[in-house]
């Protein structure tokens, strides 16, 4: 995935571009340069599953104002998900997985192999939305996920036991918003991150590491009394 298929989002979107230029101009200093070219890599789960996941979106369409704190969609690695689900410590019959920026859907057909109660993904991309509904609905478990069009950082999490998988779907400013939602809530939350963001959820006061991972790492929300204690 190189130059190529960033012209394409560019023509694509070209009001989009100009926001994400402007952007990524900003984080040259903190990021350098904008690697244009990136080495191709084997990745046979959409030839499995018979779907399409692997292409990268360079620059997601949306009419969210938060579009400058997103990142690019990127398919979430299988074998991290899956570690991610079973090293979790969530009883998945009592729990609901909700993918946070969930693009395509990949994360979300592995997580319907497990028997979590529900399986949802928010994306703030009705185009990606579309991709993803679509890519489920071949596998033929559109009606055991649950894919919602919302702004994450205005999303109304359910009351419910959830596993929260995180895979660097925008900067830390949403982060913090989405942690204080979860934070609210009195059910039991952990959160699977993967990519950056670790220092925001260490720093946020509520959050303790359960388990550390080649890659992802698994944190529960404090409950009140913990908090207080």
């Amino acid at each position: 995935m190189g130059d190529r298929a960033m012209l394409e989002d560019l023509i694509r979107h070209p009001i989009l571009a100009v926001r994400f230029a402007a952007r990524r101009i900003k984080e040259i200093p903190s990021k350098g340069l904008p690697k244009l070219w990136k080495p191709s890599r084997k990745d046979d789960f959409d030839q499995r599953y018979g779907v399409e996941t692997a292409k990268f979106v360079q620059i997601v369409p949306t009419d969210s104002p938060n579009f400058v704190h997103g990142t690019r969609y990127s398919p979430s690695p299988e074998n991290l998900v899956r570690w991610s689900i079973e090293n979790s410590g969530v009883v998945p019959e009592d729990t609901t997985f909700v993918d946070v920026g969930s693009g395509k859907g990949r994360a979300l057909i592995v997580a319907a192999a497990y028997p979590f109660r529900r399986v949802v993904g928010i994306e703030y991309s009705q185009e990606l939305v579309v991709l993803c509904r679509q890519n489920l609905s071949k596998l033929g478990i559109a009606d055991r996920c649950e894919v919602v069009c919302a702004d994450a950082s205005e999303f109304e999490f359910p009351e419910e036991n959830l596993l929260v998988f995180l895979y660097n779907p925008f900067d830390a400013l949403i982060l913090r918003r989405v942690l204080k939602h979860l934070s609210l809530l009195s059910a039991k939350v952990r959160i699977a991150q993967l990519g950056p963001g670790h220092d925001e959820i260490g720093a946020c006061g509520f959050a303790r590491t359960i388990c550390v991972g080649d890659g992802p790492v698994i944190y529960e929300i404090l409950t009140e009394f913990e908090k207080a204690s």
